[in-house]
């Protein structure tokens, strides 16, 4: 808050310009008058306080130049009228390090923050830098620091009676737990933040941000009835309060859920209403990141040419505002889409971008992606020396990452064992002198005293048996958790990577060697790999639990059905996907029904001589059931001798308790059902 007559008069000038002008002229014209109290008085305090407003004016749309005005700012003489502000200018130059991901800088500027503000005792400056600390650390990983800052900021604001802040410290202490995938725990801390919001604070807009925290953990969950409804809530909260950007992050959650509920008209629809709102409001940044978003569904949908018009709007802005995180997924959406139209002298142009804009930020996730696609895209080119040199740097990479999680993951485990350890210690001599004391003080009572620890100790017993119990549950429960993730990464990394370099390794000795059968051999191999690889991306899919809603079973028909049939010219139509809310098939029942629908599928395509498929698919009383109809040539079931696929199917059907049905005749076409129990 400005603290002279002129800089209050001066608030009121910036607010004039940004009702009454666009507010890029706005901002334009306010920033002039700033600079020339600056250039006028160079020496006199109003011209840190314009460097202070200046970089404030910039923070929003132009990172870089608001770190250039607040570190004039902080190399300005010191005097005590302004020590506080000159603190909340170290606490922004970090707020702005965090945003440009250069989280080193952050730290050091709300240090800098904390050792100013400890001299003058400003503590809720000192919470503002704790919490600037914390959410580095969080970005970074390390959320065990990120835990402790957040302890220490909530205990300063408990002091103070800052209900507002401590309710905001409870949402970042939940997106702590968020990053660590502790749902339950995060839920706590975003309901915890919603009762001192409406209870205490009395703050209906603090109140819609803990709702829609709550909503995107039951987005993460799954639930997204639930989580439209947290977040239909929150809208009208943070509309009735003005809280623009909050509804515009109710609009992005909403075009999250419909995205990965299949409904890309919806989707674009939410993500169109936030782009408006971050337009209004010159927020570049999120207006970038939701434009990502909106090239993604149009990605999903197959619909590349507007993907790339969106992500070349998102891409133009980042470089605009100098925002290398924004660059690099910019680079990287656009590379993808090149990739899916084959364009690929332009894609790996772009792949190329994004690896060096990713080494800035240090995200090796999207180098990763990079060298994987370029292999690909080397391999498709029959340059299988330099395919095989990329897919050797993806798995380099990919192990180092897979290492590093593996490490983190043993040691915080080890933590929370020692920790575990040391707390049942604890306990232990906290009750054992209970027993001394009593011992000493009640002499006369010994024989009861004795009973009591005898009582004591049994219950200390059983606690310590349960304890060790319900850890031995807890880890079990885990195991058998990361049993499956496991089982998908080792398939994909380690089997697929393998089958993947044989693959690529005997294209390139077919291409090499000149000897015909020899490279008979090399083809035969090529072929089974290949085959191979295609297997095994059904049985990872199919083991992933990420895949285990019915919503990622049909988009993944739909996506095969698209890659068989559309090259054939035949028409195909998916009808009863409405009624499928609710259904829920285990790992078995979803791995036969893909795969007995991709048989389906490929011998229609091969043999039926089509020219349309019907898919439908919904519920018939207790059970679900898929049905596949097309109008071919048909055959005779008892003059033709069945194969391995019919076989297959049928006993596919049988593991799963289904009842599986083959209806077909000469010139009348085939229908395949497939009944499977819903339990």
């Amino acid at each position: 808050m400005f603290r002279s007559t002129f800089f209050k008069g001066l608030a009121v000038l910036i607010s004039c310009f940004l009702i009454h002008t666009p507010p890029s002229v706005a901002q334009q014209r306010t920033e002039d008058s700033l600079l020339q109290i600056v250039n006028t008085k160079p020496n006199d305090n109003s011209a840190f306080r314009a460097l202070k407003a200046l970089g404030e004016l910039n923070n929003k749309t132009n990172a870089p130049k608001a770190i250039r005005y607040l570190k004039r700012a902080i190399v300005f003489p010191f005097h005590m009228e302004y020590s506080k502000e000159f603190v909340e200018v170290y606490n922004s130059l970090g707020e702005l390090y965090h945003m440009l991901g250069q989280y080193d800088s952050s730290i050091v500027m709300h240090r800098q923050a904390i050792g100013l503000a400890q001299k003058f005792n400003f503590e809720k400056e000192i919470a503002t830098a704790y919490q600037g600390i914390a959410l580095t650390h969080m970005r970074q990983s390390v959320t065990d620091s990120a835990r402790l800052y957040l302890q220490q900021a909530l205990m300063i604001s408990v002091k103070l009676g800052l209900h507002s802040m401590e309710a905001g410290i409870h949402v970042n202490l939940g997106n702590v737990f968020l990053e660590e995938t502790k749902y339950p725990e995060a839920v706590n801390e975003f309901i915890n933040a919603s009762k001192i919001y409406e209870t205490v604070a009395h703050d209906p807009a603090g109140l819609g941000k803990a709702l829609v925290n709550i909503g995107n953990i039951e987005t993460i969950l799954g639930h997204y009835d639930k989580a439209l409804e947290y977040t239909e809530r929150s809208m009208r909260l943070s509309r009735e309060t003005g809280n623009d950007i909050n509804v515009a992050y109710c609009h992005r959650l909403k075009g999250r859920i419909y995205r990965k509920q299949v409904n890309h008209e919806k989707a674009l629809s939410e993500y169109r209403e936030a782009i408006k709102i971050y337009k209004q409001r010159s927020d570049y940044r999120n207006e970038s990141e939701t434009l990502q978003n909106v090239g993604n569904i149009y990605y999903d949908m197959h619909r590349y040419a507007e993907a790339l018009k969106e992500y070349d709007k998102s891409l133009q802005i980042a470089r605009a505002i100098s925002n290398p995180a924004l660059m690099a997924y910019g680079y990287s959406g656009i590379a993808f889409t090149w990739y899916e139209l084959k364009k690929y002298t332009k894609a790996i142009a772009y792949f190329d971008s994004s690896k060096i804009k990713a080494r800035e930020i240090k995200n090796r996730y999207l180098v990763m992606d990079a060298y994987e696609v370029i292999s690909h895209i080397n391999e498709e080119q029959k340059k299988y020396k330099e395919a095989l040199a990329f897919h050797q740097a993806f798995s380099s990479l990919k192990d180092s990452l897979t290492s590093e999680e593996n490490r983190k993951g043993a040691e915080e485990m080890e933590a929370k064992y020692q920790n575990a350890q040391k707390q049942s210690q604890i306990e232990l001599l906290q009750k054992d002198q209970q027993l001394k004391n009593v011992s000493i003080q009640q002499n006369r009572i010994i024989q009861l005293a004795m009973i009591t620890a005898f009582g004591l100790l049994i219950v200390i017993g059983a606690l310590v048996f349960n304890r060790h119990r319900l850890i031995h549950q807890a880890k079990r429960q885990m195991e058998i958790e990361k049993m499956r993730n496991e089982i998908a990464r080792d398939l994909h990394d380690d089997i697929g990577s393998t089958l993947s370099s044989i693959n690529i390794l005997s294209q390139l000795a077919i291409k090499e060697n000149q000897n015909a059968s020899t490279a008979t051999y090399f083809q035969r191999i090529a072929d089974q790999s290949a085959k191979m690889m295609e297997s095994m991306s059904d049985m990872v899919w199919s083991i992933n639990p990420e895949n285990d809603s019915l919503q990622k079973m049909l988009a993944r028909m739909k996506e095969f059905a698209s890659e068989i049939l559309e090259p054939k010219n035949i028409n195909y139509q998916f009808t009863g996907e409405d009624s499928l809310s609710g259904i829920s098939l285990d790992v078995t029942q979803r791995k036969n029904l893909f795969l007995i629908f991709k048989e389906t599928i490929n011998n229609a395509a091969k043999y039926s001589e089509c020219s349309s498929i019907a898919i439908s698919l919904g519920h018939v009383g207790a059970a679900f059931q898929l049905l596949i109809h097309d109008d071919g040539r048909g055959f005779d079931l008892q003059k033709t001798e069945q194969g391995n696929g019919l076989n297959n199917m049928r006993e596919r059907a049988e593991e799963i308790h289904g009842k599986w049905n083959l209806e077909t005749s000469p010139g009348k076409g085939t229908t395949m059902t497939l009944t499977i129990p819903i339990t």
